[in-house]
């Protein structure tokens, strides 16, 4: 069978990319397309989002009565990113018969050589870019004729589809606006009427997204852990006055790549030009703060600086951190759940003073590390040296 792989945040599913599933079946001749939703795309996640289950279920209803179309749950089952690479190795493993066609818009066509193992990627199907206009039909036989001088399957494909975006969906849908309804089938529009979909867009249905993401990617124990330190990073930016919407998002997403492997680790380093330090080499505990807000940030589309430095930072610490920074620092040593055997210690003195708390949890870490005959970061020191600096010239340390 000849099958064509469409993948996409599919936020909502809409005419548009129905025309052009079917527009590239006509085209190539295919006998399938596969609507495949990305559980967090590698490109960006949008704000006011469907969670993954939501946008199985209207990509189901737009395909219900396509007997060309159908719909696959395994990139939203994996959760995190999805890589394409990963996905086509699953489906041409399991359907080793087919002949497969990747399809993508023009803009993420002329970027396939970029793509993380795209070497890969080119040995397992046909890249396929699909062009709305002329112009776009230039640029895109261009782009494919240097990757079939390099040994790639390509094709471009013409296709006639309505614009229609996504975005202007959900906007319209949270601005009360119902003309956003002519824009999709009409039994995916019910269903975001009845599920209550995009009446709120920014932060909150953000963290809603984040929140699904990391069940996924967390074991139970560091799932909790992480609402709690939201949870008590909220609190303590209530009471320093902080941003408390930042410091629950960044509390949230601080461990977010904890449970994961070291080999998925590595990917993200080596996908985004990450280089470790000589602790971090010889530490892999270290990697996952390291290496959040680069996923985060080209993964997940978050932005914040604010939010990157203080996921980055909530394990060694640094010299001349942000009030932010410091508040997730400090939940993480003092949320519900955390039972060192000085935490009543710093439950105390994190309601006292962020700089007594900060002194006391940085000895801490630094006295363990050195009896267990670790390397203690370098940032980590230079953070202690200057809290207790700033703590005598109070004369509020001997």
């Amino acid at each position: 069978m000849r099958i064509g792989l469409f993948g996409g945040s599919f936020d909502p599913p809409h005419n548009g990319h129905l025309a052009l599933a079917l527009g590239c079946a006509k085209e190539l001749g295919l006998d399938r397309v596969v609507l495949m939703p990305s559980a967090a795309s590698p490109h960006k996640l949008k704000s006011g989002g469907a969670s993954g289950e939501q946008r199985l279920a209207m990509c189901r209803l737009l395909a219900d009565g396509q007997p060309l179309l159908t719909v696959s749950d395994w990139e939203i089952a994996q959760g995190g990113a999805s890589f394409t690479v990963n996905t086509l190795e699953h489906l041409t493993a399991s359907q080793p018969q087919d002949e497969w066609f990747l399809l993508t818009g023009a803009d993420m066509f002329l970027t396939l050589p970029t793509w993380y193992r795209y070497p890969d990627i080119t040995a397992m199907c046909t890249l396929c870019g699909i062009a709305r206009d002329g112009a776009d039909t230039v640029k895109l036989q261009a782009a494919a004729d240097k990757m079939t001088a390099g040994g790639a399957k390509t094709a471009v494909l013409p296709v006639e589809a309505p614009t229609v975006s996504s975005t202007a969906i959900r906007d319209g849908v949270a601005a009360g606006d119902d003309r956003w309804k002519a824009l999709l089938p009409e039994a995916v529009a019910a269903y975001i009427e009845a599920e209550g979909l995009y009446r709120e867009n920014g932060t909150a249905d953000a963290d809603r997204q984040y929140t699904e993401i990391l069940r996924q990617r967390l074991s139970p124990y560091r799932f909790a852990h992480s609402l709690a330190v939201a949870k008590e990073a909220a609190r303590l930016a209530d009471k320093y006055g902080a941003d408390r919407q930042k410091a629950y998002t960044a509390g949230l997403l601080h461990d977010i790549l904890k449970d994961a492997s070291s080999e998925e680790q590595r990917l993200i380093a080596e996908q985004f030009g990450v280089q470790l330090d000589h602790v971090e080499k010889q530490a892999p505990k270290l990697w996952h703060a390291r290496l959040a807000p680069v996923f985060l940030e080209n993964i997940l589309g978050l932005t914040d600086e604010d939010i990157l430095g203080a996921v980055r930072y909530h394990t060694t610490a640094k010299a001349g951190m942000t009030l932010l920074e410091t508040i997730v620092f400090l939940a993480d040593f003092t949320a519900e759940g955390r039972d060192y055997p000085d935490v009543a210690v710093m439950r105390r003195l994190v309601d006292e003073s962020t700089d007594l708390a900060l002194h006391y949890s940085l000895s801490y870490t630094v006295r363990s590390l050195t009896e267990k005959g670790a390397a203690v970061h370098p940032d980590t020191a230079a953070a202690l040296a200057e809290v207790t600096a700033r703590l005598q010239q109070k004369g509020e340390l001997v």
